[in-house]
């Protein structure tokens, strides 16, 4: 296994994504939600998609946990973070495509929805240049 190098930047990145997906998570279990929590809760009502709001907010806290330890204690996880990173990336770019797009391009405000979008997208590509 190859070690592997820690720029300032990728430092910076991987202590605000690890901070922002636990917090997302714990968000989620308070019944809350981030971005892509509230996309799962769009797509899916009542109890079901209760159960899978609950379900994204262990998996972003558990990733959210996993890439701030790794920074510590190393890859110990193995594969299990790039699992779960997967799954947060999947749920993002669906979220993306729901509220940035079909939702959300009609807005009045243009500047607002570019912002959004923006943000959006800026925070798939650290997940991307994060994930193993």
């Amino acid at each position: 296994m190859a070690k592997k190098s820690y720029s300032f930047g990728r430092l910076l990145m991987q202590i605000a994504l690890g901070a922002m997906l636990a917090i997302a998570g714990i968000w989620a279990l308070m019944g809350g939600g981030d971005f892509g929590a509230k996309a799962i809760g769009g797509l899916l009502n009542g109890t079901v998609g209760k159960i899978c709001v609950i379900v994204f907010g262990v998996i972003e806290l558990l990733a959210g946990v996993f890439l701030i330890l790794e920074l510590f204690m190393g890859d110990i996880f193995g594969k299990i973070d790039n699992i779960l990173m997967l799954i947060i990336i999947i749920v993002w770019i669906v979220a993306i495509v729901l509220a940035d797009f079909i939702g959300g391009i009609f807005k009045p405000d243009f500047l607002t929805w570019l912002w959004n979008l923006a943000y959006h997208v800026l925070v798939l590509g650290v997940m991307f240049n994060l994930k193993d």
